[in-house]
């Protein structure tokens, strides 16, 4: 943002003042920076084989400013008959942290661990319990809870990637990645895969009064088979379902290039959908040089060079982030989330009741906040699936916000 200079005879004034000294009290403190506090998420993945529900964990700081392998001091399981710590305790153990792999992707913490089938019921509940060593001698426990259910018993395969060997956890593939696939069941049966196009609709606005159609809407565009050992490539981008009529299908959205990152000009143009009107996008899409034509739109918006660069840095960061976050049936930056996320950013606070999700985000603890409200759309396609209740009232924080970002404003960003 461009700061207007302070009239010459006022900033003698300033300069007199400091001269003559100024009251220890009010002398200007130089400012801290706050450190990134790490936000370690948990993903899971499992199969039943002999009796058993074996479980498998991914832990990582979605901040990224922490090596979670390396700050990890234990970690322990318990298997609870509710979700407060008074319930029963059904298991307990203390697992060992494994040593650093070479195919480990930095900052990623893997474990593995498994359970008796025969407490695998409802209402029981996982509880996981990560300590984290933090300065000195202080400690920081992290706790996750996962709801057993009779029916995990029923999933019998696990997909796995074939360059580190390791299941899948996330929501997405790039078309050149490979898997296979380890079945445990002793009379084993091909895989039903359903394959479906892919749902790119961006996701409109929060204060519109239309809602695009859920999951379930898109028709399935081939069948496929897959057995035991089959090592399985993706030549066509869109979403596939494995074991769709089961209780634990996973659905795997397949893109091109190096989804979630950004890098070609056709992933640069479409989430620019959001703070571009109608005929800036026909322009952009009718440009014969994409890319040239993005880095004018923003050189244009920022009115130089370095504020463009800035621009760019933080608006496809947060594509970058939605697309990590947020992946479902379609990309991360056209979910509501996403969408949300890349304008506004990260936000204050978020509060998970139920299927409910709440973000908040203010400028100061005495100014007014604007808060969404994401619920989540139970469906056989994926679980991270979450819409906006949507408000005429957000049309002013909309377009004031989506103005800042037109208007080169680079501030908290």
């Amino acid at each position: 943002m461009t700061r207007i200079p302070l009239p010459f005879a006022s900033l003698l004034i300033l300069i007199g003042m400091f001269a003559c000294g100024t009251p220890q009290a009010t002398r200007l403190q130089p400012v801290v920076a706050r450190p990134v506090a790490p936000e370690i998420s948990m993903k899971y993945n499992f199969y039943e084989a002999n009796d058993s529900l074996h479980f498998y964990m991914r832990f990582e700081d979605e901040q990224e400013v922490l090596d979670v392998l390396q700050s990890t001091t234990s970690v322990e399981y318990f298997v609870k008959t509710g979700l407060s710590d008074r319930d029963k305790v059904l298991a307990a153990d203390s697992l060992v942290k494994p040593a650093r792999k070479i195919t480990d992707i930095e900052g990623q913490l893997h474990m593995s661990f498994t359970i008796p089938a025969s407490i695998i019921a409802e209402p029981n509940i996982l509880h996981i319990r990560i300590w984290q060593a933090l300065v000195g001698q202080e400690r920081m426990a992290i706790r996750y809870r996962i709801p057993l259910k009779a029916q995990m018993l029923e999933k019998s395969y696990l997909l796995v990637k074939v360059k580190d060997e390791k299941p899948i956890f996330g929501d997405y593939l790039n078309t050149s990645d490979k898997i296979f696939i380890r079945q445990y069941d002793s009379q084993t049966q091909p895989l039903t895969v359903h394959y479906f196009e892919g749902d790119l609709a961006p996701a409109l606005p929060p204060m519109s009064a239309q809602q695009r159609a859920t999951a379930p809407a898109m028709p399935v565009a081939d069948t496929l088979a897959f057995s035991a050992g089959d090592t399985v490539g993706f030549e066509r981008d869109g979403f596939y379902l494995f074991e769709p009529s089961s209780t634990f299908a996973k659905g795997i959205l397949v893109q091109k290039w190096a989804y979630p990152q950004l890098s070609m000009a056709q992933e640069l143009l479409q989430p620019l959908i959001y703070i571009t009107t109608s005929a800036e996008r026909e322009s952009l899409m009718n440009a014969t040089d994409a890319k040239e034509a993005i880095d004018n739109f923003w050189l244009k918006v920022a009115g130089d060079k370095a504020t463009a660069r800035e621009l760019i840095r933080s608006y496809y960061g947060r594509v970058e982030k939605a697309n990590t976050l947020f992946t479902c049936h379609k990309p991360g930056w056209a979910t509501d989330r996403g969408m949300i996320y890349i304008i506004y950013g990260k936000p204050n606070t978020i509060s998970r009741t139920g299927n409910t999700e709440t973000w908040i985000y203010r400028e100061s603890e005495v100014s007014p906040y604007v808060k969404f409200v994401f619920n989540k759309k139970e469906n056989n396609f994926t679980k991270n699936y979450y819409e906006l209740i949507r408000h005429r009232e957000y049309e002013e924080s909309w377009y004031s916000t989506v103005a800042k970002w037109r208007a080169g404003i680079t501030d908290n960003m």
